[in-house]
């Protein structure tokens, strides 16, 4: 047999100190402060020597070479791992950090202990007192006690009060939905309300304070007043003017002008050049005339024409005078040039017309003509012979205004004839130039004569005849009527009311009575007009963040109230609804499906509400059901949501949900607007997911198999089919479907009904003013026929809850929470809502009872 120094006896565990039950505060979400700390010291206990087994061996105590090693678990999940918010797994202290209520209350902790020996061993024989090593504990692991972790919990407002407005002497009430984040501790929350910043010590009071109005006495005297006041009179007056232009120009006559007088008068040519001794032709003479408008207003816009340039005397192939214009009405014709061969005089340019366009016929209504240019004289002193004056004026339509000819060159040694006048038509020819003197020297020719003309359909012609010698004018002459009004002053007595009011100012006692201060409910009215305002402080002793103040609200009283008008239609399985009305001005109204809630003895199915009177500005608290609780575990609260929109005058809303399936969905007639999800039922094992608020997941249930919370879904995407829960046992009509295993459903965006789908009717269609049906058609008969209705009763997909396998159901919503297996939690149902309503206030959870909806108006 083989010595060796290991002792087989192992030493025996034991805890010096256990882990015991660590208190700590924590937040309700995210990263918070709050840390706890377990701590367990394990020993070794060795035996003081041992036998070799020989009867003379030696006996020598057994050495402790070994150490003792640690691990933390955690009850019902298992070894734990040092993470970011985990530390010390394998030492004798645990630190958590990054509490948070309620889900880390109530973990439970403990630690094991091993032993590990050295890897010593000695071949050396033993000899007596030798120390011998040991192998591993006799009783390893070894586990510690339990220790708990408390987590405590916050003081949480659910739902905050709201600014209130009544009529004198009648009651507003706030309230404050509040309560700690883990129901599992008592509620402990005590509230004191505040009056105007002041706290209030009583249940019931009084608060008296006086204030003034002011009180106008009018009475009445008479005097007489001297004034000054207008008569207005209509005057007629003659007035006449007359105008003479020299160049282009226009008047506007009056629409009573009469006797207008027209004069116009056309250029003159321009006399022939002279040579050796000989004159040039004289020019002719410009049409001068005087005519007689029809009455009436118009603008007449006046053309001037100029007196035609003279030849040049003793010119050699050139000295032509140009013709005299009027901006492109009717131009004169340039005189012919002189003979190339030897001096010669030029011949006279012909005269502008002048011409009158009338803007009320659109076209010329009288045209001038100009005079014809002289001849040019000719060597050897053969004078030239004179121009043609313009011709008479020529009655009817006028032809555009022309231009008249040139007089002719002349490449001998004769002048140059004279250019043709301006006019009409038809031209006048240019003279012709005196010939060479082989040809007899003759005399050059004075231009041709040109005409005017004028538009006998507007005017009368009763002269024609001058002569006109230089450049052309036109002269206008006329008469109107002017009519206006004049206001004459003049002074009269009169007797006048002289009111004098005399104001004085009274005292009055103003009472403010409150009511609930140390409650959730205060209470409030006011026998006189004004404004007040309450706050609520909770405390609690167990809470952490005691004591917690909620929102300052208005408290307004006016002299009459207003009418908020609200019908509610509360509709059960029969053909007879239970009719209310309601005026939102004297309170908010609570929607429950309770025992009271009953229509002919059955229990209330769904209310259909509309405003009668107007649109009406309106929030609603939204409640989900609390799931059910197993011994410890509490199931998850409802969520909570506060909705605002403006409920439009005999329009349709629909409240379901309360009495089947424990949470509340709103409709817009058969449009799904919001909805939040219901708490998830406790397991044996596991508490209850808490459910969505308006736009909020449902959370996931706890234990190893814990449902799963309702998914997230984005405001205004559910589509038109739907899932059912895996708990009701409803039957989906295809395309919708149900859910298997423990999984919730998802509802749909509109109702699809029994009745209305059976007639062909689309799930989002509007029904029209019609009285409410049943799911199987039947007509409610005592419900209004002149509103716009579209809900479609019995087939709506609101049951989405999944089946709890050995573990609590989850809860509806517009995804619902799946059921919990192995005595886990359900999941919590997910809320939603269209995008139509505006969200004051959504959250996950803050609903610890039965689903509700509380509506009120908002000023």
């Amino acid at each position: 047999m083989k010595q060796t120094t290991l002792d087989l006896n192992g030493p025996i565990l034991s805890f010096s100190a256990n882990p015991v039950g660590v208190a700590s505060t924590g937040v309700a979400s995210g990263t918070g402060s709050g840390i706890a700390t377990f701590t367990g010291i394990a020993t070794a206990s060795f035996p003081t020597g041992v036998s070799t087994g020989s009867p003379n061996a030696p006996t020598n105590p057994a050495s402790n070479t070994g150490i003792i090693t640690y691990r933390w678990y955690e009850v019902g999940v298992g070894a734990l791992s040092d993470s970011q918010y985990v530390t010390g797994t394998a030492t004798t202290s645990l630190t958590l950090s990054r509490l948070i209520t309620p889900t880390d209350n109530q973990r439970k902790f403990y630690l094991t202990a091993d032993y590990i020996p050295s890897a010593y061993q000695s071949s050396s024989p033993v000899t007596a007192g030798t120390a011998r090593s040991t192998g591993n504990a006799l009783n390893e692991p070894f586990s510690s006690g339990i220790g708990t972790l408390t987590v405590y919990p916050l003081i949480e407002i659910v739902a905050q009060p709201t600014n209130r407005t009544v009529a004198t002497n009648q009651n507003a009430t706030f309230s404050v939905n509040a309560g700690l984040t883990d129901n599992s501790f008592a509620n402990d929350l005590t509230y004191q309300w505040y009056w105007n910043g002041v706290p209030l010590t009583q249940n019931n009071s009084t608060v008296v304070t006086f204030g003034s109005i002011n009180v106008s006495t009018t009475t009445t005297t008479y005097e007489t007043r001297q004034q000054t006041v207008f008569r207005r009179r209509q005057v007629t007056e003659q007035r006449s003017e007359n105008r003479t232009f020299t160049s282009n120009g226009s008047v506007t006559l009056h629409p009573t002008s009469y006797d207008v007088v027209v004069r116009v008068a056309s250029g003159s040519g321009g006399n022939g050049g002279s040579d050796a001794g000989a004159g040039g032709g004289a020019g002719g003479a410009g049409r001068f005339g005087r005519f007689f408008y029809n009455p009436g207003g118009r603008t007449l816009d006046f053309k001037i024409g100029r007196r035609g340039n003279d030849g040049a005397s003793n010119a050699t192939g050139s000295g032509g005078g140009n013709g005299g214009f009027s901006n492109g009405l009717g131009d004169g014709g340039k005189g012919g040039n002189a003979g190339g061969l030897g001096s010669s005089g030029g011949g006279g340019g012909g005269g502008g017309s002048t011409g009158v366009f009338d803007s009320r016929t659109g076209r010329q209504t009288i045209i001038a003509a100009g005079g014809s240019g002289g001849g040019g004289a000719s060597y050897p002193g053969i004078p030239g012979l004179p121009g043609s004056p313009g011709g008479g004026f020529g009655g009817g339509p006028i032809a555009i205004a022309t231009r008249g000819n040139n007089g002719e060159d002349k490449n001998g040694d004769g002048g140059g004839g004279g250019g043709a006048g301006g006019g009409s038509e038809p031209r006048g020819a240019g003279g012709r130039a005196g010939a060479d003197a082989s040809a007899g020297n003759r005399q050059a020719e004075g231009g041709g004569r040109t005409f005017g003309s004028y538009d006998s359909s507007q005017m009368t012609f009763p002269f024609d005849g001058s002569e006109n010698y230089g450049d052309g004018y036109a002269q206008i002459e006329w008469k109107w009527v002017d009519s206006y009004v004049v206001e004459d002053p003049y002074t009269e007595t009169i007797t006048v009311p002289v009111e004098v009011t005399t104001t004085t100012t009274q005292t009055i006692q103003q009472n403010t009575t409150l009511s609930g201060a140390l409650t959730p409910t205060l209470t409030v009215s006011a026998d006189y007009v004004g404004v007040g305002t309450a706050q609520c402080k909770i405390t609690s002793a167990t809470s952490t963040n005691s004591p917690i103040f909620t929102d300052v609200v208005n408290f307004n009283t006016v002299s009459a109230a207003d009418q908020y008008n609200i019908n509610i239609e509360t509709i059960g399985i029969t053909n007879t609804a239970s009719l209310t009305g309601i005026n939102l001005f004297n309170g908010d109204y609570e929607f429950t499906s309770t025992p009271s809630s009953v229509v002919s003895g059955n229990v209330v199915d769904l209310f259909s509400i509309y405003a009668p009177d107007r649109n009406i500005l309106v929030e609603m608290d939204l409640y989900g059901g609390v799931g059910s609780s197993v011994g410890s575990n509490a199931g998850g609260e409802g969520g909570f949501s506060r909705i605002r929109f403006t409920m439009e005058r005999n329009v349709e809303y629909v409240i379901a949900g309360l009495t089947d399936v424990g949470t509340p969905f709103i409709y817009k007639k058969g449009i799904l607007i919001a909805c939040v999800g219901k708490g998830g039922n406790a397991g044996s094992g596991g508490r209850g997911g808490f459910g969505g608020g308006v736009n909020v997941a449902g959370q996931d249930g706890f234990g190893r198999n814990a449902g799963v919370g309702g998914a997230f879904i984005s405001a205004g995407t559910l589509g038109a089919n739907g899932v059912f829960g895996s708990l009701t046992s409803l039957t989906a009509t295809s395309p919708d479907t149900k859910a298997t295993g423990t999984n919730g459903g998802r509802t749909i965006k509109c109702t699809k009904g029994v009745y209305w789908q059976q007639q062909g009717i689309s799930a989002c269609s509007d029904l029209g003013a019609t009285q409410f049906r049943l799911s199987d058609g039947t007509i409610v008969t005592n419900t209004s026929s002149s509103i716009t209705r579209g809900f479609k009763s019995g087939y709506n997909i609101i049951q989405t809850a999944g089946i709890g396998a050995g573990g609590g159901n989850g809860g509806s919503g517009a995804n619902g929470g799946g059921g919990g297996s192995t005595s886990s939690g359900g999941g919590g149902g997910s809320g939603y809502t269209d995008g139509s309503v505006t969200v004051v206030n959504t959250q996950l959870g803050g609903s610890s009872s039965t689903p509700k909806v509380i509506l009120r108006y908002v000023s």
